[in-house]
C-alpha cells in the first residue's frame, strides 16, 4: 500500500524518508532516537493527531533544529511541518488513479489542519490521461478507505478500552445488524423486564411521587456495548482487563487483526514496542504470528528492541530500518546500508551478537518442539502396540535388530522392534540419537499399559545417557537398569572378548557387533563405509592419534552415516545366520527382562 515516506521537521526528525516499504518495517535502535515519532508522525499523516484525538499542538511537534534555523535572519520562511506518502494504488480505483501518487500534508504554524496537495494531475498527464471530478472522488474514497491505528509503547487501560470499542463495533456492524431475530428478541426481552418490575415501578412512585423503571438495552447495539472480553484460567472465568499485563499486550493484535480480517477499509498498525511485557518465548510466537497471519490483511510498521521482531526485518516481505541520533536529530538508514555508517559500528555490533543468539534460540525451540511431537506420536504407537517394545537409537538399529531375530530363532518375536526415530519423510533431519532414547525412558508413565525396553550403543554417547536419571536402577547383575514403576527398562550393548576393546575406546555401536568382514561385504555396489577417526579420544586412558586406516585399530573408524541404510536394508538381510552370532547376547538380556516381569 506505501511505497515511499518523507517526513520534514516534525519533533526530533529533520528530513528523513524511509524508502521500499513492505508489508511489515521494522524500526530498531537504541532509546529515544526518534523510532516512535515515525509512527506518530504516521498518525498525524491519517488521523492529524500524535497520540489520540485532539492532542496535536504545533509548538511542542515543530523540530527544534529549524525552529533555530528559522529564527535567523539568513533564512526566511514559514514555520511549517510536512509529511509525504508515496502509494501504492494496488487494484482498487485501477481506471481513475495512477498506480503510484503521493499525498503531500503540511502543517503551518497557524493552521490546525494540514494543506493536502498531490502529484496525481502531473501523473495522469504524463499518461495521456484527464484530471477530473471523477478522479478526486476516487482519491477521496481511496484515503477514507485507510485506517491507521497507534498502539503506544505504554498499553494502560486507555488503549485496551479504546480496542474493546473498535472490536464491539466491528462485531455488532459485521455480524449483529442485521440480525432480525435478535432483535425481536431484545424487544420481547425489554417488555418482560417492564412487566416483571411494575411491583417495585410502583412503590418507588409512592415514595417518590416519580414514575421509573427498570430498563435493558432496547438494541443490540447497544446490549453488546455492555460486554466484556471473558478469558479462561484453569476452572476459572476472569475478564481479560483483570489479567497480567502480558495477557492483555497479547490480545491486542489478536484484536486488530480479527477488526482488519472483517472490515473493508485497509489498515496500517503503527504498533511500538509490542514485546513489552511479554516473556521471551510469548515474543518470539507473536513475531511469528505478525509475519505468518497479521500482515495479511494488514501493513505494520513496528518499533522495538527485541531481536524476535527485528528479525522480521530481514525476512522476504519485511524491511528493516535502524535509526540514530547525529546532530540531535533522527536518522534512519535501512538494514543493508547501517553496516556502511561508521556512527553505527558498534551498536551493529551488539546487533549482529544479538541476531545470532536469536537464530540459535529459534533452533532450539523448533528442535524441542520436534522432538515433543515425536515423543508424543511415540507414545501413542506404544499405547497402541499389544506387545513389549524394544527402543533402538536409530532406525537402522531396529532394521538390523529385526534381520538378526529372524536369523537367529525361528519363531515369532515376542517384542515389538521399533526406532525412537518416528520421521518417516524424505530428507527430514533425524532427531533419532542416544538423548532421544534417554528422553522418552525417562518419561515413561505408571499408567503405560507396555513395557518399553531401551537399547543404548556401547559408545561415548550412548554410555552418558544411560546414566538415564534418579528413577532408574542396575538389577542384580547389572546387566540392565529398571524403572521403578517397572515399565521401563534401559541397557547397553553387551560386549564379549572381542568387542569389549570396541567399548573400551568409546565406539561400539550396532554394526560393530559383526565382523570385519561382514562389515566390507558388498551387494549391488552397496556397502558400509568406514572412515578412520583423526583423534581417538582414550582407550584404557591412552589417547592414540589414527591418521589412516589401521588393522590393528579398525574398528575406531567411524561410520559414514550415509551407507548405513543401504548397509542395514540391502546388505545385512544377504547375511548368513553365524554372521549374527554376537547379536545373542543382546537377545538374552531382552529375553530374561521380559522373563522378570
Amino acid at each position: 500500500m506505501i511505497e515511499k515516506i518523507e517526513i520534514q521537521y516534525f519533533r526530533s526528525i529533520y528530513r528523513t524518508t524511509l524508502m521500499k516499504v513492505e508489508a511489515i518495517n521494522v524500526l530498531t535502535g537504541k532509546n529515544d532516537v526518534g523510532k516512535s515519532n515515525i509512527l506518530k508522525a504516521l498518525n498525524l499523516f491519517f488521523n492529524n493527531c500524535i497520540v489520540e484525538e485532539g492532542d496535536y499542538d504545533f509548538g511542542r511537534n515543530y523540530n527544534f533544529k529549524r525552529l533555530e534555523e528559522v529564527r535567523k535572519d539568513t533564512i526566511k520562511g514559514k514555520q511549517f511541518i510536512q509529511i509525504k506518502i508515496t502509494f501504492r494504488r494496488g487494484k482498487q480505483f485501477e481506471k481513475t488513479l495512477p498506480e503510484k501518487f503521493t499525498i503531500t500534508k503540511k502543517w503551518n504554524r497557524d493552521s490546525e489542519f494540514p494543506q493536502v496537495s498531490d502529484n496525481i494531475e502531473k501523473q495522469l498527464i504524463k499518461s495521456g490521461k484527464s484530471y477530473n471530478d471523477r478522479v478526486r472522488a476516487s482519491l477521496t474514497r481511496y484515503l477514507n478507505k485507510i485506517k491507521y491505528v497507534y498502539v503506544p509503547a505504554i498499553k494502560d487501560k486507555h488503549i485496551f478500552d479504546n480496542m474493546l470499542e473498535r472490536l464491539q463495533t466491528t462485531v455488532y456492524e459485521k455480524k449483529l445488524a442485521n440480525n432480525i431475530t435478535l432483535a425481536e428478541t431484545m424487544s420481547n426481552l425489554f417488555e418482560n423486564v417492564v412487566k416483571t418490575t411494575e411491583e417495585l415501578s410502583e412503590e418507588f412512585k409512592v415514595a417518590t411521587n416519580i414514575e421509573s423503571m427498570i430498563a435493558t438495552p432496547n438494541d443490540v447495539k447497544e446490549l453488546y456495548r455492555t460486554l466484556n472480553i471473558i478469558t479462561k484460567s484453569d476452572d476459572n472465568l476472569v475478564r481479560l482487563e483483570d489479567r497480567g499485563d502480558g495477557i492483555q499486550v497479547r490480545y491486542i493484535p489478536s484484536i486488530l487483526n480479527y477488526i482488519a480480517t472483517n472490515a473493508s477499509e485497509n489498515y496500517i498498525w503503527g504498533f511500538e514496542e509490542p514485546e513489552n511485557s511479554l516473556e521471551y518465548g510469548m515474543a518470539q510466537k507473536m513475531s511469528e504470528d505478525f509475519y505468518n497471519i497479521y500482515i495479511d490483511k494488514s501493513t505494520i510498521f513496528l518499533a522495538t528492541h527485541s531481536p524476535a521482531f527485528i528479525d522480521l526485518g530481514y525476512r522476504e516481505h519485511g524491511r528493516g530500518f535502524r535509526c540514530y541520533k547525529e546532530k540531535e536529530t533522527t536518522e534512519v538508514v535501512s538494514f543493508e546500508d547501517a553496516h556502511k555508517l561508521e556512527v553505527l559500528e558498534e551498536e551493529l555490533g551488539y546487533a549482529y551478537i544479538l541476531k545470532e543468539q536469536y537464530k540459535r534460540y529459534k533452533d532450539v525451540v523448533k528442535s524441542n518442539e520436534e522432538m515433543k511431537e515425536k515423543i508424543e506420536r511415540l507414545e501413542t504407537e506404544i499405547l497402541l502396540a499389544k506387545k513389549p517394545m524394544l527402543l533402538t537409537e536409530g532406525k537402522t538399529d531396529a532394521k538390523i535388530l529385526s534381520v538378526a531375530w529372524e536369523k537367529l530363532y525361528g519363531y515369532d518375536c515376542p517384542f515389538e522392534i521399533k526406532s525412537c526415530d518416528l520421521m518417516e519423510e524424505e530428507g527430514t533431519i533425524s532427531m533419532a540419537g542416544a538423548d532421544m532414547l534417554k528422553k522418552i525412558l525417562c518419561s515413561t508413565r505408571s499408567d503405560s499399559p507396555n513395557v518399553i525396553i531401551g537399547m543404548f550403543d556401547n559408545d561415548s554417547a550412548g554410555i552418558k545417557a544411560f546414566g538415564l536419571d534418579k528413577n532408574y536402577e542396575f538389577n542384580e547383575d547389572k546387566q540392565w537398569k529398571k524403572h521403578r514403576n517397572r515399565k521401563g527398562f534401559a541397557f547397553l550393548l553387551p560386549t564379549n572378548e572381542q568387542t569389549q576393546k570396541i567399548a573400551d575406546g568409546g565406539n561400539l555401536s550396532i554394526e560393530f557387533l559383526f565382523q570385519r568382514e561382514t562389515l566390507n561385504k558388498n551387494v549391488n555396489g552397496k556397502r558400509l563405509i568406514l572412515r578412520p577417526q583423526r583423534m581417538v579420544h582414550s582407550i584404557k586412558g591412552v589417547t592414540m592419534r589414527v591418521e589412516q586406516a589401521s588393522d590393528e585399530y579398525w574398528y575406531m573408524s567411524d561410520i559414514d552415516s550415509s551407507t548405513k541404510t543401504d548397509f542395514a536394508y540391502i546388505v545385512v538381510p544377504t547375511l548368513e545366520q553365524e554372521e549374527f552370532v554376537n547379536f545373542k547376547p543382546v537377545f538374552d538380556i531382552i529375553l530374561a527382562i521380559l522373563e522378570g516381569i
